[in-house]
């Protein structure tokens, strides 16, 4: 018998390894060097057979030790019983090693759609409007147009906008809610709502911007500041109508996110949730045009683009104008026709977002951060506007 085949036969005393090496004759460390190449270098899968169409395979192996159970077999030839079953086995000694040969069967398994199951049972929560504020001593209602773009949420420098965020909503909101009923308001939100777009801190082009936070967190803190405002927004007038607009950081990202959270209100026959990704998009109220772009591309054709696009809106309305950000400042261009109320505004509204390194080296700066809510009449146009300054 040789050496490994004596330390193998050891196995079974249950001994200490002192004392199986006092029986041996040889030193306690080789002892201990030919058991542990025993119990881990004492079994080897040498050839796997598989037939396919029959769903049955062989499997063959080398042992140091006689296997005894099945159990044992299927752990020498390291048989993966989540999808073989063993059937049958043989084993036969062969000098200083066994010789293994196993049968197995493969498992079947039943598949789940899991997505369709998640769809089926999804069924959001989200907190509960508990007190509706409406003024109902103005007999006349109106509707408020409330877009906030280019907040940049994890921009280098901005950690602290979600504070403003919140501030600018719940003020202009209560502003609005007393001298106003308001009937309904037309929420604007995305448009490089955050700075990145990848998790390697750049935009949805590839170009590398500054960034504070991680894209994951920056994601999170925006979908928190969503979430809240259009909770608290819903409380201030009968209808709320949430739009989406995609910006040049984070066409996808902010998809995502707009995608996610019309899930969570699609319960509320109150919201309108327009979460289509379109780069240009128009909502009507009575004699009112309102037209949304992020505002990153030329705007020298914009009134004819509106006025071809949206033809059956732009001819039902006298009172058209057209919001977008992108620019960080507050500016207005109007085209006028015979009079105004034919003619078209484009609107730059402003940011809430401060200034990073790359607005300071452009000396883009200087700029006052502000959140604008206009307030308009069904037949007469715009009656009134509320401004937040950071």
């Amino acid at each position: 018998m040789s050496l490994i085949q004596k330390v193998k036969h050891t196995l079974i005393w249950k001994k200490s390894d002192s004392y199986c090496a006092d029986r041996l004759g040889i030193p306690l460390d080789k002892y201990k060097e030919l058991k542990h190449t025993v119990l881990n270098y004492g079994s080897k899968v040498s050839e796997w057979k598989e037939n396919i169409d029959e769903g049955k395979a062989e499997i063959k192996g080398i042992s140091l030790t006689e296997p005894r159970s099945p159990e044992e077999i299927v752990k020498i030839l390291k048989i993966d019983t989540r999808h073989w079953k063993l059937s049958s086995y043989w084993n036969k000694e062969h000098k200083d090693h066994w010789l293994i040969s196993a049968m197995v069967t493969r498992v079947e398994t039943k598949t789940e759609d899991i997505l369709s199951k998640v769809i089926s049972e999804f069924n959001p929560v989200y907190k509960p409007v508990k007190d509706v504020f409406l003024n109902t001593e103005m007999l006349i209602p109106s509707i408020g147009v409330l877009s906030i773009q280019d907040l940049h949420f994890g921009k280098e420098g901005n950690n602290h906008v979600d504070k403003e965020f919140k501030n600018a909503v719940s003020t202009l909101l209560m502003k609005a809610y007393r001298s106003h009923h308001i009937q309904k308001v037309i929420y604007v939100f995305g448009g490089d709502l955050l700075n990145m777009d990848t998790f390697y801190g750049a935009t949805t082009k590839g170009t590398p911007v500054d960034n504070d936070l991680r894209a994951q967190d920056a994601y999170q803190t925006a979908f928190d500041c969503l979430f809240w405002s259009i909770n608290y927004i819903k409380q201030f007038c009968e209808e709320l109508h949430v739009v989406y607009l995609p910006g040049n950081h984070d066409r996808l990202s902010s998809y995502h996110m707009a995608h996610a959270l019309s899930k969570v209100f699609q319960a509320d026959e109150k919201i309108v949730f327009d979460a289509h990704y379109s780069e240009r998009k128009v909502v009507t109220w009575g004699a009112n045009f309102f037209g949304f772009e992020h505002g990153d591309v030329s705007s020298k054709n914009t009134p004819l683009v509106y006025a071809t696009e949206f033809a059956a809106e732009w001819g039902s309305t006298l009172y058209r104008t057209c919001y977008t950000g992108h620019w960080h400042k507050r500016k207005t261009m109007e085209y006028v026709t015979e009079d105004e109320t034919h003619g078209f505004a484009l609107k730059h509204l402003p940011s809430l977002s401060r200034s990073d390194y790359w607005h300071y080296h452009n000396k883009f700066t200087g700029s006052k951060r502000q959140a604008v809510l206009e307030m308009h009449d069904y037949e007469k146009g715009k009656i009134g506007e509320f401004i937040y300054t950071a």
